[in-house]
């Protein structure tokens, strides 16, 4: 019992430090993104010099709101994503059965291939 309890709980630590490292990722790589499109925008405002430009700076803006919007749909997709893989993941964990030591037992003397008798 003590053994299937830390094998769970190594396996619980394993799978939720993967996936808060995908997470991270994920995050970092959305943040950039975004972090880039902000940049972009205000170097674009600070280029605005005349009536013109700021036309130009408007229709642009209507094409970056509609990418980020798709981003963003794509950004949730994948959040979905991730939240779906780390439930299946964390019901693997506790649905799995324990390693099974008794295939190392020999049938008539109850020990190992090592002569010591399992526990």
């Amino acid at each position: 019992m003590n053994n299937e309890l830390l094998e769970k709980a190594n396996r619980l630590n394993e799978t939720l430090f993967n996936q808060f490292g995908k997470a991270a990722e994920m995050q970092m790589e959305a943040f950039r993104r975004y972090a880039d499109v902000a940049m972009e925008q205000a170097r674009k405002m600070a280029e605005v010099r005349d009536l013109e430009s700021l036309k130009t700076l408007t229709t642009d803006q209507a094409e970056t709101l509609k990418t980020i919007s798709e981003q963003v749909s794509a950004d949730w997709k994948a959040w979905q994503d991730y939240a779906n893989e780390t439930r299946e993941q964390l019901q693997q964990v506790f649905e799995a059965k324990p390693a099974d030591n008794t295939a190392e037992k020999t049938p008539a003397t109850g020990k190992g291939s090592n002569g010591k008798t399992a526990a």
